[in-house]
């Protein structure tokens, strides 16, 4: 297959989390590959995120594993040192006196909100930070926490997994749902950028016991899917008119049939919120794996033959306009952001 940047083309000119800030140490140097290129980051002594490309301009060693030594990212093999801003402040070969060095090495913008690390990957920023908050990070009331995980597949593919119902009766069989052959008619609705589709099911549940913890009262279930240009989807379960649960991921391609998920996950419930959290990331962990051991099955025919089309039918029609509009952003189409539809559609779990 091509280079992902290649194939993916205007899709680089966004914003994608490159780790957690739990993940960013200080004193110590992340290294992290995103569209096909490895970064190195760091913090600096003020607490601000440094993202520099993991490749010395002097003999291409990788920078990530070399010394912070007073906020610069010393590399490993001749000592060259690299400054927060990727420029050469000193190379030990040229000796104590040197003139002004004009070398720089490739840096990414950085921006860190909500428990994340964000890099522009691409051209000149279009906005100063990621326009996307993770729902409720900030409110006390609900419980929230990250799970990292990789895919062998693409951001693509993925959005389209995070936000497909039937096959959750398959992959998450007793965990999540079981086929009852039910009909389910649903509303997909495409809109600045946004694909939201709306669920009628009556008396939809989830997950047997862990349907009853979020969902003591018996509440009637509301449950929708939102996939966010170019590469967020969250879903939406909601009980009543103040108990929920969350799941929102923020795909970060990585390369060719490579994607790291952030997953971040939020929910409230009238009691006990915080004692049940190591059962529900217990669960949250065991369905998303049965997504990767999927997603790494799809892939393998995709190695194959990536030319494939797609064969869809009703119930995909939630894939098909997720995929309009990543290819829309692909080209900067004029319709990115203009194109509008709602579509009516029934299938069967």
């Amino acid at each position: 297959m091509s280079d992902l940047r290649e194939r993916d083309k205007n899709l680089i000119n966004n914003w994608y989390i490159a780790c957690l800030s739990s993940e960013l140490k200080n004193g110590q140097v992340l290294n992290r590959m995103v569209y096909d290129r490895s970064y190195a980051l760091y913090r600096t002594s003020d607490g601000k995120v440094a993202c520099l490309l993991n490749r010395c301009l002097h003999r291409l060693t990788q920078i990530s594993d070399g010394k912070l030594i007073n906020d610069c990212l010393v590399c490993p093999y001749h000592g060259w040192k690299y400054d927060q801003n990727g420029k050469v402040v000193h190379i030990p070969s040229q000796g104590p006196e040197q003139k002004e060095i004009s070398q720089t090495l490739d840096t990414l913008p950085t921006y860190e909100q909500d428990g994340a690390i964000w890099v522009w990957t691409g051209d000149e920023p279009a906005t100063e930070a990621p326009p996307w908050r993770f729902p409720f990070a900030n409110d006390p009331s609900w419980v929230s926490y990250f799970m990292i995980t990789d895919f062998q597949n693409e951001v693509t593919n993925l959005c389209e997994n995070f936000m497909d119902v039937p096959h959750t009766v398959f992959v998450h069989e007793g965990w999540f749902r079981d086929e009852a052959y039910k009909k389910v008619p649903m509303t997909v609705e495409t809109n600045n950028a946004k694909v939201l589709v709306t669920y009628k099911q009556e008396e939809d549940k989830i997950g047997g016991m862990f349907h009853w913890l979020l969902n003591p009262k018996g509440e009637p279930m509301k449950h929708t899917d939102e996939y966010i240009y170019p590469n967020l989807t969250r879903v939406d379960y909601t009980f009543g008119n103040e108990y929920g649960f969350i799941i929102n991921s923020q795909n970060t391609p990585v390369s060719s049939l490579k994607s790291r998920t952030y997953t971040y996950i939020a929910y409230k419930m009238a009691i006990g919120s915080k004692l049940v959290k190591p059962f529900i990331q217990f669960y949250t962990r065991q369905v998303i794996e049965q997504d990767v051991d999927i997603m790494r099955i799809q892939s393998r025919a995709l190695e194959i033959d990536p030319r494939e089309n797609f064969r869809s039918v009703d119930a995909d029609a939630v894939h098909i306009a997720i995929e309009r509009i990543r290819q829309y952003g692909r080209v900067k189409h004029k319709l990115l952001f203009e194109f509008n539809e709602k579509v009516e559609k029934d299938f069967w779990i």
